[in-house]
């Protein structure tokens, strides 16, 4: 069984190396969501959005998410009140 050290990039920016069995990394880290940077161009901020955006850039996905929630839940209304 070989050795192995924890390839994850903790928040300070140090990488964990914590000695581990596990190629994929430590016990902690291993199903740890990978982190990447922001879609924005000129941010690096690294994030786990399923946006891909970190949380300053991912407000205008989310309210657009929220504004089509709304929109969808107003229309099924609207339907329902004319059957009757």
């Amino acid at each position: 069984m070989a050795f192995y050290r924890c390839p994850y990039i903790l928040r300070t920016g140090e990488v964990c190396n914590r000695g581990c069995y596990h190629p994929d990394g430590c016990y902690v880290h291993r199903s740890s969501p990978i982190r990447i940077p922001c879609k924005e161009y000129g941010c690096s901020e690294l994030n786990r959005s399923k946006y891909g955006y970190c949380d300053l850039h991912a407000r205008k996905h989310r309210k657009k998410k929220q504004y089509q929630q709304k929109k969808l839940e107003k229309m099924a209304q609207n339907r329902s009140e004319k059957t009757f």
